[in-house]
């Protein structure tokens, strides 16, 4: 790793030593102007990773709680959106991003919000890309590590609070790793950061294990302590206090919690939730690293830094086997190592290869080639994707949620209280702005309690006396996915319900002790309301009718994949499979998948009836 000081005497005045991050003497430093050449190709590189597909069910009841802060102007949160919970305290740590997102969609718009996703992104493994540039003293060495990070933490990318977390991960790392002369910049990440996400205890903790490491070398900088107790109490600068540091430790330490089965909690040996193909691998990488950057002489040259960055990896590791949510923080933490062993295996490539090869010794060609080599890879993984608004539809897996349902309840006036899936109460939230109250939501633990996760479990899994769950508690309606029939048939069965309205995504239901509340009316013309019209019209194999309904979706909305891919089914259903795969082919230019696609041929190919799941 790169020598950031020559002694291990104790640094004056808190200032970093002169010779604070130069090069080992074995190698020669780059001229500023390479570092410049890559910065077109870590942009395009970091922006092709921010097209993660995902059921971005939390995003929906952020913006609805930035909406609710916004008109209240309130820093006591309570609960407006349940009827489980209603008025009940809100542990709310991530307020402030709910109204940078708010803020955000009002000025840009909703699907905008992809701009946000991708700017979070670009800025935080950019700010990384620098860093390690800084230990390791190559670009090369330094884009290649933060490649891999990005690429291990990409499945979990998605349009969060999360993602301020990462940023301010990377942000603490540059400052605090470097012993940089702004330091006391550090109080003041943490105060913002313990209002955007609680993931803020990790930065902390991060600070206080550098500058004690420091302290054991002896380069601490002057007044560390005072620094560290400015990083503690800045952390109660927040809108939930002392809750702010103590929730999320008791949160993380009752083992017993249902909520710590929520799919993003697992661990990730555990099936269900996202995956990420590289982490198992990535885990290896950092012991080869960390043994290549010891054996290299690394730890004798300086050994803070590798210390430090070795124990930042360690507890990112712990924490990341624990749940798998933390996997992108330790993609960031093993890419610490992981640049310096690059360096120092390209070192030793050089000193063994280019002595017998003298036509390689050409530094200002690789200078140039390598990363316009980059810039080309980075361009070809982003050119496939719409570097639009569209790609809203797809990042959040919008056709997912109950949207043309939604639209029938805002047409028809429908309030009061209602049972729905959990990933689909924050959507709700948003759209009805409380008048539909929901038996719970994605804020599991900070609003909604055990006992209310537990009963809401027993629905979802069939289990005895289900049914009374929702009737005893009130609910007016039940609006529940097509995908899991077997509710919805039950409840129709009992009597006690009667079907409103169905899709190819949700059924609605309501009490029939209730009164209806009015003549019913058909929802706006629309894209999603021709979408099913044609699903319907596809299930009744009225497969002419359904195409028209198709082509008028896609004509009003370009973007909308569904509507394509349902085209492709009906063209296939009529005997033009030829026709169907070019439509196929057409809806990959809207979004790539190319598993999907082969998915859709097959079923096309084995049978002539049905719809594409």
């Amino acid at each position: 790793m790169r020598n950031e000081t020559a002694n291990k005497k104790a640094r004056p005045s808190g200032r970093a030593a002169k010779n604070e991050g130069s090069l080992p003497a074995a190698l020669a430093p780059e001229p500023r102007s390479v570092s410049l050449r890559w910065w077109p190709a870590v942009i395009l590189t970091c922006w092709s990773f921010g097209f993660t597909t995902m059921q971005d069910s939390d995003l929906w009841w952020h913006l609805a709680g930035g909406r609710w802060i916004a008109q209240t102007r309130a820093l006591h949160f309570t609960d407006p959106f349940s009827f489980t919970r209603h008025g009940r305290p809100w542990f709310h740590p991530e307020w402030l991003t709910d109204v940078i997102l708010h803020a955000w969609d009002r000025l840009f718009g909703t699907a905008s919000l992809v701009w946000w996703k991708w700017g979070l992104l670009v800025a935080t493994f950019g700010l990384l890309f620098r860093l390690l540039r800084q230990i390791c003293g190559r670009s090369g060495s330094a884009y290649l590590a933060m490649l891999a990070a990005i690429a291990i933490g990409a499945p979990f990318f998605d349009i969060r609070p999360q993602l301020h977390t990462l940023l301010g991960f990377v942000v603490i790392l540059f400052f605090a790793l470097t012993l940089s002369r702004r330091l006391w910049i550090l109080p003041l990440v943490l105060m913002l950061w313990a209002n955007l996400h609680s993931g803020f205890l990790l930065g902390l903790f991060t600070i206080i294990m550098v500058l004690s490491i420091s302290f054991f070398y002896g380069e601490a900088p002057r007044r560390a302590a005072v620094l560290g107790l400015a990083c503690v109490l800045a952390c109660f600068v927040n809108g939930n206090g002392s809750d702010a540091l103590l929730w999320p430790i008791r949160f993380a330490q009752d083992s017993h919690s249902p909520f710590l089965r929520v799919a993003e909690w697992l661990p990730p040996w555990e099936p269900g939730g996202i995956r990420s193909n590289l982490y198992y691998p990535s885990i290896a990488t950092f012991v080869v690293s960390l043994v290549i950057v010891v054996g290299s002489g690394g730890y004798r040259r300086q050994p803070r830094l590798t210390l430090s960055s070795a124990a930042i990896g360690l507890v990112t590791l712990v924490l990341s086997l624990r749940s798998r949510r933390f996997i992108p923080l330790f993609g960031i933490s093993q890419s610490l190592m992981l640049a310096p062993a690059l360096a120092a295996i390209a070192a030793s490539l050089r000193r063994r290869i280019v002595p017998g090869m003298p036509w390689l010794n050409r530094p200002r060609v690789w200078q140039l080639a390598l990363p316009v080599v980059a810039l080309i890879f980075g361009g070809l993984r982003l050119a496939p994707y719409p570097l639009s608004r569209n790609a809203f539809l797809y990042l959040t897996d919008l056709d997912s949620f109950p949207v043309e349902a939604m639209n029938f309840i805002e047409t028809n006036h429908i309030e009061g209280k209602v049972f729905s899936l959990y990933n689909w109460g924050g959507y709700i939230d948003l759209r009805t702005e409380g008048r539909l109250q929901v038996f719970i939501d994605g804020r599991a633990g900070t609003v909604f309690d055990e006992k209310t996760y537990r009963q809401y479990l027993r629905v979802t899994n069939l289990r005895d006396g289900w049914e009374d769950v929702i009737w005893d508690a009130g609910a007016d309606f039940v609006l529940w996915p097509q995908r899991n029939p077997k509710q919805i048939a039950e409840l129709r069965k009992s009597g006690r319900w009667r079907p409103l309205y169905s899709d190819h995504v949700a059924a609605l239901l309501a009490r029939t002790d209730r009164p209806l509340p009015g003549p019913l009316l058909p929802t706006p013309d629309s894209p999603w309301r021709d979408l099913a019209l044609g699903w319907s019209a596809s299930h009744a194999h009225e497969y002419s009718e359904a195409e028209g309904h198709f082509e008028r979706a896609l004509h009003r909305m370009p973007s909308l994949r569904p509507a394509c891919e349902w085209l492709a089914n009906a063209q296939a259903q009529s005997g033009r499979l030829a026709q169907a795969e070019a439509t196929v082919d057409r809806c990959q230019r809207m979004f790539p998948d190319s598993a999907r696609r082969k998915q859709l041929l097959g079923i096309f190919q084995a049978r002539a009836g049905g719809l594409p799941p």
